[in-house]
């Protein structure tokens, strides 16, 4: 029989205590345990090499910082020409420009039209050319220093009459037995002469002078004609036999008293007749003298343009065939080009009339030889010619007038562009020498309103000399120059030298006596 204890028969069943884990979970968790001890152990390590990488030792911080090795910079001695020289900027422009204005030839013109072109721009024109026809009347150019001021015509004299003389010589038409300056027939032939050649309607003096060498015409005619018929009536009495005349009735208050003088009294008032006739035809011959003489072919002076030289170059055309004309048709050049340089003060200094320069036109290649002329006096004012309006109400005198930069109706204008680009283009800009070349050739129209290179040789060029780079020369406390030589080991030695002329950032050098330096060794220049 089994027995009970009270604690057994009043307590209550529970649960079933838990199975152990499998033998793999402990596994696990070691190694999750070297895991993470691997993972702290290299964060250690890299923090550690950072650590090395920032950390230096003072040998290792003085070995960064200490400066990089001398290492020297050399240039090779030459052997060359040297030619002292100043470089600038220069202006090519043509010296003066004339303005052609048309104005008309008669009170008939009323309105100026363009009735023919016979130039476009960049054309030469030479002595005899027709340039234009403007409302029916012709344009022509002819070489003569005085412009047009007048109408040229018979009984014209003066300077303007002599070179018109000498302008149609030129073309082959002669002014005869004419005196020089003195307007005659021997003119008025080459003139029309002239007029056929260009195939023109020959210009006259008008009506009111034909009229009146008509009227004296007439007047001597009728002289002609009494002189012929008292000279007839004269030789018909001398030829009649001498009868008295019959006797005619007497009054009885008067007595007949024939004498010699009354029988010769027809022939005395026909000798007085002729003479009073002759008398007034010479009169009336000197007066159709005077009639003809300022009668026939003339120059209208709206249709020449004298100019100093031809020939000349056409830089303007403003205007078409029909289009009215209002100021300016045409812009002419005569004589070439001219060039002014531009030296800055500093530039100026040593540079004399007589030395030589090269002109260089970087934008066609063109290069033109040349010399100093003249060195001018400080100026901020842009260098241009002068512009001279031929014909029109606005004409200046012979001598022209200051004008602005040249080449066309705008000013600065020409065929080939614009004068601009100078380093002083306009009023008012730094000051500058203004520097007058004479080229060796003339300069070529492509060049007209280029802004060049002016290079001035301050030196003829002579023979080849030692040359080091400028900054190869070294001064000490003594005043006393030399160079340092490198040869080809790197060893350096001092060369002293002299030095001479200098350019293009060269100096001759000549080495002290015994010393020897040569061309292709090696100089220092720097460090």
């Amino acid at each position: 029989m089994t027995t009970t204890t009270p604690a057994d028969e009043t307590a209550e069943p529970g649960p079933e205590p838990p199975s152990p884990p499998p033998a793999r979970s402990g596994a696990a968790r070691r190694r999750r345990a070297l895991l993470g001890v691997a993972l702290a152990a290299g964060l250690v390590a890299v923090g550690g090499v950072g650590a090395a990488t920032l950390v230096k030792s003072p040998a290792e911080r003085a070995a960064r910082t200490a400066p990089p090795p001398n290492s020297l910079l050399t240039a090779p001695v030459v052997s060359q020409v040297l030619t002292p020289s100043t470089a600038a900027r220069a202006v090519v422009y043509p010296p003066v420009q004339y303005n052609v204005v048309p104005t008309a030839a008669s009170a008939e013109v009323t309105a100026l039209y363009v009735s023919e072109l016979g130039v476009k721009p960049g054309d030469t024109v030479s002595a005899g050319q027709l340039l234009a026809e403007v409302s029916g009347q012709p344009l022509f150019a002819l070489p003569g220093p005085v412009p047009a001021y007048r109408d040229l015509k018979p009984g014209s004299t003066g300077p303007d009459v002599a070179e018109l003389q000498d302008a149609l010589a030129g073309l082959g038409h002669g002014s005869g037995e004419d005196d020089k300056g003195s307007y005659g027939p021997g003119t008025a032939a080459a003139v029309s002469a002239f007029y056929r050649g260009l195939g023109r309607p020959v210009p006259t003096t008008g009506a009111t002078t034909q009229q009146a060498v008509d009227t004296a015409q007439k007047a001597v005619d009728s002289d002609r004609q009494t002189v012929d018929n008292l000279t007839a009536q004269k030789r018909a009495g001398a030829a009649a036999p001498q009868n008295p005349p019959p006797p005619q009735p007497t009054r009885p208050d008067r007595q007949s008293r024939p004498t010699q003088q009354s029988q010769q009294q027809p022939a005395v008032d026909l000798d007085q007749q002729l003479a009073t006739a002759r008398k007034q035809l010479a009169a009336d011959e000197a007066a159709l003298a005077r009639a003809g003489a300022v009668n026939g072919p003339m120059v209208p002076a709206a249709h020449v343009l004298f100019l100093p030289a031809l020939p000349a170059t056409v830089t303007a055309v403003n205007g078409a065939v029909g289009s009215p004309v209002s100021g300016t048709l045409l812009s002419l050049t005569s004589g070439g080009l001219t060039v002014t340089g531009q030296l800055m003060p500093g530039q100026a200094v040593g540079v004399t009339p007589g030395m030589a320069v090269e002109l260089l036109s970087e934008d066609t290649g063109i290069t033109v030889h040349g010399t100093v002329a003249e060195v001018g006096t400080p100026t901020t004012a842009p260098p241009a010619g002068r512009v001279i309006t031929l014909g029109g109400a606005g004409a200046a005198p012979a001598g022209g007038a200051p004008g602005a930069a040249l080449g066309g109706a705008p000013a600065g204008q020409t065929a080939a562009g614009q004068v601009a680009g100078a380093p002083n283009s306009q009023s008012g800009g730094p000051s500058y020498l203004p520097v007058t070349i004479t080229p060796d050739t003339p300069l070529p129209a492509t060049m007209n309103g280029r802004n060049v290179r002016l290079t001035v040789l301050k030196a003829k060029a002579g023979a080849p000399v030692t040359a080091v780079p400028v900054a190869a020369i070294s001064t000490n406390a003594a005043g006393r120059t030399s160079v340092t030589r490198v040869d080809p080991a790197g060893n350096r030695s001092t060369v002293p030298v002299t030095t001479g002329v200098t350019a293009d950032g060269l100096v001759a050098v000549s080495p002290a006596e015994g010393a020897q330096l040569r061309a292709g060794d090696q100089v220092v220049v720097g460090k």
